[in-house]
């Protein structure tokens, strides 16, 4: 007797996640690399830059 593995049919979703996951990533990425020295800049200048 052959045993048949269930389908996966949720690969459209999981799909959908790992695409938004990747874009939220590319994002704060992009986000850090353009504003990432002034946000330690304005810390050090305010003193909180050891709360990093």
């Amino acid at each position: 007797m052959d045993h048949v593995a269930p389908k996966n049919t949720n690969h459209l979703l999981t799909s959908a996640v790992i695409l938004a996951g990747g874009i939220v990533c590319v994002l704060a990425f992009a986000g850090w690399m353009r504003f990432g020295a002034d946000i330690v800049l304005t810390y050090a200048e305010n003193g909180l830059s050891s709360c990093l």
